[in-house]
């Protein structure tokens, strides 16, 4: 069988980061490890049922059995648009500032690849989710890291006071991993600097219900009126535990929009009709299951710090999204720590390295258990300490 060459553009890429976790974690219920797996965000609760009964009419109907059309459907435009006015007070025009996608992965690959050139530089947050990595060495372009607080998630700016211009910048509020939350300053100071730098700000959105402490999180088109410079990347996956429906979408700046459409309509392809038309009732329906998800993951996430804090780690308090960022104890090697937590007590967690060197020494825990499972590997890793 011929071993064929990769193109560069492959060849460049590391392992997928979370491939590896689940290749470990693989490993270690091979050996007979009762494993909890805490290394991921996949939600585990169910999808609202009016948007499951929803998906089934609409798989049902044989004008969705046929290719949609490139263009979104008019009823999720719609939707989002009306979503957006209703949370954010912000304004769309659903002809040309809305794009859908196969998840908001997708949209994050369009938001690098639609805009940078080989050479041209990115400006990613550290830390940071692998993925916006993983789009800035498909695009080749050059990676300026934006380190962010480590008391605060905020970005500290001064870190690019010296750099000339970019053609992205790219922040994540609600974060992953840290969940820290946004304020209206650090969208205002994000929105002068790409102006400064002539930079799209795109801004990844993916926790955007799941705020703990204070009201829903701000969206970064509230802090650019016209979206003179800013596009935002949502999904359904966490809002309303549709992470299995690959459905997301990207509003803002309209020339952006243009770009990550066309961008789209030929590295991917449309969007079935059945999924377009249940994240449209998902959108624009009763919002009261969404928010008994966000009360979901506010217990669980009290109780996971609580008792992290009581076993003796250095917990960050979460204001939104559903992870937990914990400090190791000063010199220790957080790979290392996660491995043996997964081999000798059963907890799988991100190494904080994965996310960038702003990661080192720290690890990442999901909230996507019941709180009884999450206690009991909160026990496990208190163990792990002793």
């Amino acid at each position: 069988m011929a071993d064929f060459r990769r193109a560069g553009r492959v060849g460049r890429l590391p392992q997928s980061f979370f491939a590896g976790l689940d290749a470990q974690i693989a490993h270690a219920r091979a050996s007979g490890v009762d494993v909890i797996d805490l290394s991921k965000g996949n939600p585990d609760l169910p999808t609202p049922p009016a948007i499951v009964e929803a998906m089934q009419r609409e798989v049902a109907r044989p004008e969705n059995h046929a290719y949609p059309s490139f263009r979104p459907r008019p009823s999720v435009l719609a939707a989002i648009a009306e979503r957006y006015r209703i949370d954010h007070g912000v304004e769309l025009d659903t002809t040309t500032q809305i794009a859908v996608f196969h998840g908001s992965h997708e949209a994050l690959m369009a938001g690098i690849l639609a805009f940078a050139d080989p050479g041209e530089t990115v400006v990613l947050p550290d830390p940071a989710y692998p993925m916006y990595h993983s789009a800035a060495l498909f695009a080749g372009a050059r990676e300026v890291s934006l380190p962010l607080s480590e008391t605060d998630g905020q970005p500290e700016w001064e870190a690019i006071d010296g750099l000339e211009s970019a053609r992205v910048l790219v922040l994540n509020y609600p974060n992953n991993p840290t969940g820290a939350v946004a304020t209206g300053a650090t969208f205002e100071r994000a929105v002068s600097v790409a102006r400064r730098l002539d930079a799209l700000f795109v801004h990844d959105f993916a926790y955007a219900s799941l705020g703990f402490d204070g009201g829903a999180p701000l969206s970064a088109l509230a802090s650019d009126p016209g979206a003179e410079r800013t596009v935002e990347l949502a999904t359904l996956s966490k809002t309303y535990n549709m992470a299995g429906w690959r459905f997301g979408f990207a509003v803002g700046n309209a020339s952006a929009i243009a770009a990550m459409r066309a961008y789209q309509s030929h590295a991917f392809s449309t969007i079935f009709g059945a999924t377009q038309e249940a994240a449209a009732v998902a959108l624009a329906g009763d919002q009261s299951a969404a928010e008994e998800i966000v009360g979901t993951y506010r217990a669980r996430r009290d109780a996971a710090v609580a008792g992290l804090r009581d076993a003796g780690y250095a917990v960050h308090r979460p204001g939104g999204s559903f992870f937990v960022w914990i400090d190791l104890p000063d010199g220790t090697d957080d790979a290392a720590f996660a491995a043996r937590l997964l081999a000798e007590h059963g907890v799988a967690v991100a190494p904080g390295a994965g996310f960038g060197p702003r990661g080192a020494g720290r690890i990442r825990l999901s909230l996507v258990h019941p709180i009884d499972i999450l206690e009991k590997a909160v026990a496990r890793m208190g163990a792990a300490l002793t």
